[in-house]
């Protein structure tokens, strides 16, 4: 497995409230830092922004890639929908990784230097998050408008990310952002079993001040059967670097069906027919195991209601699944899927206006969909969960 999957599945083990853990956190130079309402999809650990459902399409962000033909801003019954919060400072880490700072005690040598921290990992996977400074949070409390809205408008953003060639080949790699976490610095840590190390360790140190900023230190001997990806240093650096995100990814069933079953397969018998006990059903194991959690309760879902149209998920809908297998789960575990029997899928009914063109003019058009999703009566739970993880600004 990569090292960013590891990184993302190890922390959403130990910390499902949280959402998606990218291992990459900046935004680089093609994107602006991640804001609730962008619609992107996530590729080796880092989020690629495509455009932002809240704003119009001539706006300055929109003149790379553009935006969907027909874009129609997102619009929030709720006209002030972001709240905001913070997430303190703190070292992440899976089960299996045990953490060990350093004090100052003069040695032989000099003075350890202070701010230096250890991490060991004696299981198969495990990961770090290293957050010297506190992230800023925001979220969309309008959870319900943006999920209507990305089932309305996912079949035309799957079109577009064909259009642009990104290689894109499942709707439910699409993204649309509820909510981030966004701080100056940190360093990420995944160790991994191909390194073959019977105790792996990363050791690096930290500083911050208010005259130096952040700044880290880092040997390549202090790091043993892990991958690492360091931290910026620096004064005065922008709050850009986003380590968690939250938000829905929606899909056709019938497209996650077909991915599951392949066509009947008619073999014709000697009067040019085929009889009924050759024609088979035959199920094509495409992704034995899954990368990402939310993919394989879409998937749990779509068999579960085939007669509906689209499936929706959200990042907030693994907090009790993840919790019920404990902290100690396996990456393993966790990528055959979650024990998902539980779940009661929730049918709804959305009106999905879509816009077409021909010799008269623009012609909308109004159909009704079926889409499957969890029950309120878990969203409320996995919401309260979330809750309770906040440190709120004061």
């Amino acid at each position: 497995m990569a090292h960013y999957d590891i990184f993302r599945n190890q922390l959403a083990i130990k910390y499902p409230a949280y959402g998606h853990a990218l291992w990459e956190p900046s935004p680089g130079r093609l994107y602006s830092a991640v804001e609730v309402g962008d619609v992107g999809f996530i590729r080796e650990g880092k989020f690629h922004r495509l455009f932002n459902a809240l704003l119009p399409a001539e706006h300055l962000s929109h003149q790379n890639l553009r935006v969907p033909e027909y874009h129609e801003p997102l619009r929030p019954t709720i006209t002030e929908h972001i709240y905001s919060g913070t997430l303190a400072s703190h070292d992440f880490y899976s089960g299996g990784v045990t953490k060990t700072a350093a004090g100052l005690e003069i040695s032989a040598s000099g003075p350890t230097t202070p701010g230096q921290v250890s991490f060991t990992c004696t299981k198969k996977h495990g990961a770090v998050l290293s957050l010297p400074v506190q992230a800023q949070r925001e979220d969309t409390l309008a959870k319900g408008d943006f999920r209507d809205h990305i089932i309305r408008h996912v079949d035309r953003w799957f079109a577009f990310t064909q259009q642009l060639g990104l290689g894109i080949d499942q709707m439910e790699d699409i993204i649309l952002v509820t909510g981030r976490d966004r701080t100056r610095s940190c360093t990420n840590v995944a160790f991994t079993e191909s390194q073959g190390q019977d105790d792996a360790r990363v050791s690096f140190g930290v500083q911050v001040s208010d005259q130096n900023g952040i700044q880290w230190s880092f040997s390549r001997e202090d790091v043993l059967g892990a991958v690492l990806n360091p931290g910026r240093s620096g004064q005065n650096l922008r709050e850009d670097q986003c380590v968690f995100i939250r938000g829905w990814r929606v899909t056709r069933t019938l497209m996650v069906l077909r991915r599951l079953r392949g066509a009947a397969e008619h073999s014709p018998d000697s009067d040019g027919y085929g009889s009924e006990s050759e024609m088979q059903a035959k199920f094509i194991p495409t992704v034995p195991k899954h990368n990402d959690p939310l993919h394989a309760l879409l998937e749990h879902l779509a068999e579960q209601v085939p007669e509906c149209d689209m499936v929706a998920v959200h990042d907030d809908d693994l907090i009790e699944f993840i919790e019920g297998i404990g902290g100690d789960t396996s990456t393993e575990t966790l990528q055959a899927g979650v024990d998902f029997q539980s779940v009661k899928p929730e049918i709804k009914q959305i009106r999905r206006d879509s816009s077409s063109t021909n010799q008269i003019g623009s012609i909308t058009e109004t159909e009704v969909v079926c889409v499957a999703m969890l029950s309120n009566e878990h969203k409320e739970r996995s919401e309260s969960c979330i809750l309770r993880t906040w440190h709120r600004t004061v």
